[in-house]
C-alpha cells in the first residue's frame, strides 16, 4: 500500500469514534467478518489504525476502497460535514439564465481554493509529523 494512501486510512480511522469503530467498519464492508473479529476495538486509536491498515495492505486496498469507508464515516457524520449546494436549472423552454455565472465561478473557485489550502496544510502537518517520527 503506498504511503499516503495509508496515512489517509489512518486518518479516517483516527476520526472514528471508538464507540461506532465496529459499526462503520461493518458498514464500509471491505473486511471480512473473520478479519474485523481480529482487530482489538480496546486498543489506542493508534495502534487500531495501524492494525485496520495491515488487513487492508493484506487484501490489497485501493485508494477507492479507502475513501468508501471515508463517505460511510460522513453518512454517519452528516451533521459534521459543511456542505455547499448550488442550484443550476432553466424552465423549459427558458433561454435566460437564472444565476450569474461570473458569481457562480468566483464563489465555486473560493471553495475550491480554501478546500485546497486545508488539504495542503493537512498534508504539510502529515509531512513534519512522519519526518520528525524518523527522526526518533
Amino acid at each position: 500500500m503506498k504511503e499516503n494512501l495509508a496515512e489517509f486510512l489512518r486518518r479516517t480511522i483516527l476520526k472514528i469514534p471508538l464507540s461506532e469503530m465496529k459499526s462503520i467498519l461493518e458498514a464500509w464492508d471491505f473486511l471480512s467478518e473473520e478479519q474485523l473479529q481480529t482487530i482489538n476495538l480496546k486498543q489506542r486509536k493508534d495502534y487500531l489504525a495501524q492494525e485496520v491498515i495491515l488487513l487492508c495492505e493484506d487484501k490489497r486496498a485501493s485508494l477507492d476502497d479507502v475513501v468508501l469507508l471515508d463517505i460511510v464515516y460522513t453518512q454517519f457524520h452528516r451533521h459534521q460535514k459543511l456542505w455547499n449546494v448550488f442550484q443550476m436549472s432553466k424552465e423549459p423552454g427558458e433561454d435566460v439564465d437564472l444565476f450569474d455565472m461570473e458569481q457562480f465561478q468566483s464563489s465555486f473557485k473560493r471553495i475550491l481554493q480554501r478546500a485546497l489550502k486545508n488539504y495542503r496544510s493537512g498534508a504539510c502537518r502529515s509531512q513534519k509529523r512522519a519526518s520528525h517520527a524518523l527522526e526518533l
